[in-house]
């Protein structure tokens, strides 16, 4: 994305966007790529087997006190809807709402 000066951004935390700045400034391209490398493997870690699962518990157990997450059930779940949410709610209103409901919904959204 390419801003001009004439762009309006909003900004809600200017005081961690000026130090994220400074930090990145002050750091080598190397490890800038590096902690952009590891937030997405962490970001990841969680739909991967169960010894890439098992490293970032113990690793969140450690650095961020975390004593247990969610159970796997759930993370699957949480997934499935936030990323095929749409899909998932079509077929269960394809298979479980009669005709005459589904024609009354389509009048109310349109």
């Amino acid at each position: 994305m390419t801003l001009d000066d004439t762009d309006t951004v909003a900004v809600a935390e200017v005081d961690f966007l000026t130090n994220a700045s400074s930090i990145i400034d002050a750091a080598s391209p190397r490890t800038v790529q590096n902690y952009f490398l590891w937030h997405f493997m962490m970001d990841q870690a969680g739909h991967m087997p169960r010894n890439i699962r098992f490293i970032k518990e113990q690793f969140e157990r450690v650095f961020e006190d975390v004593r247990s997450g969610p159970p796997r059930t759930r993370k699957c779940g949480f997934y499935v809807n936030n990323n095929m949410g749409f899909v998932v709610s079509k077929l269960y209103i394809k298979n479980y709402f009669d005709e005459s409901a589904r024609n009354q919904v389509l009048k109310i959204i349109y």
